[in-house]
């Protein structure tokens, strides 16, 4: 087993399984602690050197099939309840934003202990929560990528070490060869940093395919796009983002609802949802730019601040 490609037994569906027990209690044949029942202290260590060497790493099995079922059926009653959340930002390419006011749905995903252990050992227990949506990625002719290789968060060459925040992308459905797909380009966060996305040639990623429950961890900093394929079917994930805590947030139409910041979790990091009313947003694609008329519309305001972003690349 390597640290970019880590498996692990199916446990069982019940969306609190993972915290009915004391993590003192968990102990493998070897005598090393399990943290999240999946991955001992020693393979978290290893993950997060895999991630801080190249940027990323993969996790399959971060979600059971019973995870997978009900978040793919949340998914579907949330954009039949609320079309108004969701972003057409091409022919194929769709966005639900703002999700967490209308459905405690995807609570559970955000704090996955499979995912956020891992994300501990990386960030620190200073680490916090800052945005989450949903990505599907329709069927489509038009094989060019809207964004392109670029950057998460600010988009322009000269601010790249402003990019501190780590995401965690969750596939809901198959993503082989002839799918459509993440890609990226290992060690742009770090020692490649100086790498311009313009200056990415198409085949210089690395296509991360992997079944449904597979989890992708990378630094928003490294470069990545979508890669689409002629003969794909829809591919469906779940994307969070985390950093460590500071005034300041990534994004502005992600709001963080009372029963998130209000809850009382021991086995939640101190400050997880403490950004709940943090209103200083990073300048980027994830702020309301002051010249856009207030008459817009959320969908509208991401759409023109993606065009943006593209342009100031």
């Amino acid at each position: 087993m390597t640290a970019g490609d880590v498996g692990w037994a199916e446990h069982s569906g019940d969306r609190h399984s993972a915290r009915d027990r004391s993590r003192r209690d968990l102990v493998s044949a070897s005598g090393e602690i399990a943290l999240n029942h999946i991955h001992t202290t020693r393979q978290i260590e290893t993950l997060a050197r895999e991630f801080e060497e190249q940027g990323y790493v993969k996790v399959e099995n971060a979600l059971s099939r019973e995870q997978l079922t009900r978040f793919n059926a949340a998914v579907d009653r949330h954009r039949e309840s609320h079309p108004e959340r969701w972003v057409e930002l091409s022919d194929s390419f769709r966005e639900g934003t703002n999700v967490l006011p209308d459905t405690e749905d995807f609570d559970e995903a955000i704090e996955n202990p499979t995912t956020l252990d891992i994300l501990r050992a990386i960030i620190g227990e200073d680490i916090t929560f800052e945005e989450f949506a949903i990505m599907l990625r329709d069927s489509t002719s038009n094989l060019g990528e809207i964004k392109g290789w670029h950057r998460d968060i600010v988009r322009e060459y000269d601010r790249r070490m402003e990019i501190d925040a780590v995401s965690v992308m969750l596939y809901l459905s198959d993503v082989t060869e002839n799918d459509h797909c993440f890609s990226i380009v290992p060690e742009t966060h770090s020692r490649l940093v100086d790498v311009n996305p313009l200056d990415v040639d198409p085949g210089d990623g690395i296509d991360v395919l992997g079944p449904a429950g597979t989890a992708v961890i990378f630094h928003a900093r490294a470069i990545h796009c979508g890669h689409l394929k002629p003969n794909s079917g829809q591919r469906r994930t779940l994307q969070a983002y985390y950093s460590r805590w500071r005034n300041q947030r990534t994004a502005e139409w992600s709001d963080i609802p009372e029963r998130l910041y209000a809850k009382s979790d021991p086995t939640l990091p101190r400050r997880f949802y403490d950004k709940w009313n943090v209103t200083r947003i990073l300048e980027g694609v994830g702020k309301r730019p002051a010249d856009l008329s207030p008459d817009l519309s959320v969908s509208e305001v991401i759409q023109e601040v993606q065009r943006r972003g593209r342009a100031a690349m």
